[in-house]
């Protein structure tokens, strides 16, 4: 390119010339059994200007099918990429989906297990600036939910009710301080309340020091009050402290059920036993 550009006005009549041969060549007469001089001359000349300028051609053919070769590869490569795009969000949402359907096929099997009357109801919004650990759901007094209702999910308790509009909930969850459920330990029946904590896990409070409590066993609701069925897992003890002095033990829980990450909940409700829920949609 750069010999091109320094030499460009003799590459240029040089050219003319060979055009002007070439035109020349194939004008002349052509005599019948020989070659005549002139058209020797000609041809001797104008055969390696040919053959530069056929180069020359093949050249640029050559990098003007390349460039329309990448052109046309640059397209295809971008209609593929949309097309990986696409189907690799059309196979998050497939997995979305696919769990979503376990989680609430979990809570079907629940809400076989539960002889009360259940709705199920979806978190629609979770209160993060708030005092209170809560989220809200969304069912409310039109589909038979009320203060105080129990909210499970597949892992075990979730919470309780504590406020009802039309048609939303908002529910105190377990590991918040101002939750307490009547609980006992299911190996040992040592009976207690449970009591959210601030670190986010749960306090069994009220355990005598003379109760057998270990780490690992597990805590269930007792069915006495505050509409829980008995027996609904709260929680996995994970550690037990008994101070010279204390009349009581301190047993720390930490809640079965995932509070925090949960999305779909089954909602105790008031009502004859196995009602519909689309009775009360």
């Amino acid at each position: 390119m750069t010999f091109l550009k320094k030499h460009q006005t003799p590459v240029f009549l040089f050219a003319i010339a060979a055009v002007f041969a070439t035109f020349v060549f194939f004008s002349l007469p052509r005599e019948k059994d020989e070659t005549g001089f002139l058209r020797q001359v000609v041809l001797e000349t104008a055969s390696p200007l040919q053959r530069v300028f056929t180069a020359a051609f093949e050249g640029f053919r050559n990098t003007w099918e390349r460039y329309l070769f990448l052109v046309g590869l640059e397209e295809e490569n971008r209609i593929l990429r949309r097309r990986v795009s696409l189907l690799e969000a059309e196979l998050s949402r497939s997995d979305e989906i696919r769990i979503e359907n376990q989680r609430l096929l979990s809570l079907l099997g629940l809400k076989r297990e539960v002889s009360f009357s259940t709705v199920t109801a979806r978190v629609i919004s979770r209160e993060r600036a708030s005092l209170f650990k809560s989220f809200v759901i969304d069912r409310g007094s039109r589909h038979g939910v009320l203060v105080g209702s129990p909210v499970l999910s597949a892992e075990g308790v979730v919470g309780k009710v504590t406020d009802v509009s039309w048609n939303a909930a908002k529910v105190l969850l377990i590991n918040d301080f101002n939750c307490r459920i009547d609980a006992y330990v299911r190996e040992t029946r040592a009976r207690g309340i449970l009591q959210g904590h601030r670190e986010g896990d749960c306090t069994l409070k009220y355990v005598p020091r003379s109760e057998s409590v270990r780490e690992g066993d597990t805590v269930v609701t007792s069915g006495l009050a505050g509409g829980f069925p008995k027996g609904m897992r709260l929680g996995t003890v994970i550690q037990v402290s008994r101070g010279p002095n204390e009349l009581f033990q301190d047993v720390r829980v930490r809640p079965t059920a995932n509070v925090g990450k949960v999305e779909e909940v089954l909602v105790i409700v008031t009502g004859t036993e196995n009602s519909s829920e689309d009775d009360r949609r």
